[in-house]
């Protein structure tokens, strides 16, 4: 049997398999491969040197050399370097003016002008920090020059005078500053939240006929059980990819059990509701839309206006994305994941008697019906 017959005979199968193993699979090792690199690196970075000097020379090397950057370009002022940016064809630029070196020897503080494409702030976010640790390794190397060989001060009576303040720093949880640990986790879930809520609305309205709470909640347990495994399945092709997991198994479980719970209980009562499949597939996935730009993942939920925050609170990614990436890359307890696992178990419970309201009124007027027509 092909597969279009295959579909026609059981259309319901199919989707179940494409939506919950194959989006799943197709996504992960994409967005894997595609991620892979972790950090933007080789960033195009064009170079106007006027000064010309021993010490110019030697940044624009360490520029090129250092893993972030790739100098392709030279330009002959700091205007043709913007316009290198504005066109695409660079990200970063260095401007190194006249007599830079000279004034730095004579202790005047010259003024060295980076250029960033700020619109790739991701770019900019991995370009800025290592353009500054380039230029204070040269500073210091520079600054030790001049004290030994001018000046006639021992190595060991530097290391106070140049740097006066040592400064220690760790980064936590995700040392590389991997943009994949990052982003992967919490895209992923936003993605297959869609497919999630659009089987719910279908199932949903395939039940409408049901009148028993107990075969509509072990649909939903059923289905948001899938749901989770979908994700599940999704998560472990990342961590092929390398994406750790360092947090509490048995606590991510249950909290992407709660959560796709929620969503196909959400998808659910849609399409008990609305008397169009269709019409009701396209609400309940719209209605999910929004909640990974509004739930606080990538962009923090302490920087929005208060009315968005307290939006947010009404929106059970908000509960899910976050934890999601924290599990992977934090060792999570679970104690940690309680708070938020007990709110999407209420909202789940919530759902869940609004569910069996519609249920009882969608009886009783049954029954007010069948007497009206009796009588």
């Amino acid at each position: 049997m092909d597969f279009y017959h295959f579909k026609r005979q059981h259309p319901q199968l199919v989707m179940v398999l494409l939506l919950y193993v194959a989006v799943p699979l197709v996504m992960g090792l994409a967005l894997g491969y595609e991620m892979h690199g972790d950090t933007p690196a080789e960033i195009p970075t064009v170079v106007v040197d006027a000064d010309n000097s021993e010490f110019s020379r030697e940044f624009i090397s360490q520029v090129d050399k250092a893993a972030t950057f790739a100098v392709i370009t030279r330009a002959e002022s700091a205007r043709e370097a913007e316009q290198l940016i504005q066109s695409g064809q660079a990200m970063a630029g260095v401007i190194i003016p006249q007599d830079f070196a000279k004034n730095m020897k004579n202790g005047n503080s010259p003024d060295m002008l980076i250029l960033y494409d700020a619109s790739q702030l991701v770019t900019l976010s991995v370009a800025k920090p290592a353009m500054t640790e380039i230029m204070m390794t040269m500073n210091g190397a520079y600054l030790q020059q001049i004290f030994a060989g001018k000046l006639g001060v021992m190595p060991a009576e530097l290391a106070g005078n140049i740097l006066p303040v040592n400064i220690v720093y760790r980064n936590l949880y995700n040392p590389v500053k991997s943009f994949r640990y990052y982003l992967l986790p919490g895209m992923l879930l936003a993605v297959l939240q869609v497919g999630i809520v659009m089987l719910g609305a279908e199932r949903g309205f395939e039940n409408k006929k049901e009148r028993k709470f107990s075969v509509h909640l072990l649909n939903l347990l059923l289905w948001g059980l899938l749901g989770m495994l979908g994700v599940m399945v999704c998560l472990g092709v990342q961590f092929a990819f390398g994406l750790p997991f360092r947090g509490t198994l048995a606590g991510g479980m249950l909290l992407l059990f709660a959560y796709s719970l929620v969503i196909t209980a959400m998808g659910y009562i849609m399409g008990l509701l609305i008397p169009d499949k269709l019409f009701a597939v396209q609400l309940a996935s719209l209605l999910v839309l929004p909640t990974s730009v509004l739930g606080g993942y990538s962009y923090p939920l302490t920087a929005m206006p208060h009315g968005f925050q307290m939006l947010a609170k009404l929106l059970p990614y908000t509960y899910m994305g976050a934890d999601l990436r924290a599990l992977c890359l934090k060792p999570m307890q679970f104690r940690h994941v309680l708070p938020h696992l007990s709110i999407l178990l209420l909202m789940a419970a919530g759902l869940l008697a609004l569910l069996g309201a519609l249920l009882l009124i969608k009886r009783k007027w049954q029954r007010s019906s069948a007497e009206e027509a009796a009588a």
